[in-house]
């Protein structure tokens, strides 16, 4: 996992209440497709792609690569979580050299509004922190994304700063207080208005 650290790819499954964040497999492939051609996905993310264009492109097996997370309700995939590292020619750093993990999420519209998306990123952080502890974990949105900044609060992001880019006003924030198994050792942020998002974090 030349990505993240040392860490060996994949891991296994990360079980929640109600969630199991797990490896890409072919089965999810109607689903993946799902997310790219959804304009409610697309909103905040530069948009949607064909349906007929992602039906030639995507993989048999999408998303196999280190930092991709299934997450999966009931033995279907409802979303992903990514983490990656920040391109370091971007604006938004915590660090001299660059080069953080960076938090990104897409679910699909009609799991929306039920907290999975909160249930998933948590894990995943809590994942991460157990495998790179110390490390600090980004999260770039644009702030025009209510519902994504709402969640940003929720899981215990600090804004660092805001910035333009791809056109918007774009909230970059930082997360290092985060205990392990997904649980938050402090809430640096008072929660906004509402509770949970379905989106990508990312503000093209």
């Amino acid at each position: 996992m030349a990505e993240l650290g040392t860490v060996a790819w994949p891991p296994a499954p990360i079980r929640t209440e109600r969630l199991v964040l797990r490896e890409s497999e072919a089965r999810d492939r109607a689903a993946f497709i799902g997310l790219f051609a959804s304009p409610e996905v697309g909103t905040y993310i530069g948009g949607s792609r064909p349906r007929d264009e992602l039906e030639r492109a995507v993989p048999e097996v999408p998303g196999r690569r280190p930092g991709v997370f299934v997450v999966d309700l009931d033995g279907a995939m409802i979303g992903m979580v990514t983490l990656d590292r920040r391109d370091a020619e971007r604006p938004g750093q915590v660090r001299p050299d660059g080069g953080e993990a960076e938090l990104g999420y897409l679910f699909l519209p009609e799991v929306w509004g039920r907290g999975y998306a909160a249930e998933a990123c948590a894990a995943a952080l809590g994942w991460f922190a157990d495998a790179l502890p110390g490390e600090p974990v980004v999260l770039c949105t644009r702030t025009a994304n209510d519902r994504a900044m709402r969640l940003a609060a929720k899981l215990g992001f600090t804004e660092v700063e805001r910035f333009e880019e791809y056109g918007a006003e774009q909230c970059f924030g930082e997360v290092c207080e985060f205990g392990s198994a997904g649980h938050l050792e402090q809430q640096v942020l008072p929660p906004r208005r509402g509770d949970d998002l379905g989106e990508l974090n990312g503000g093209r």
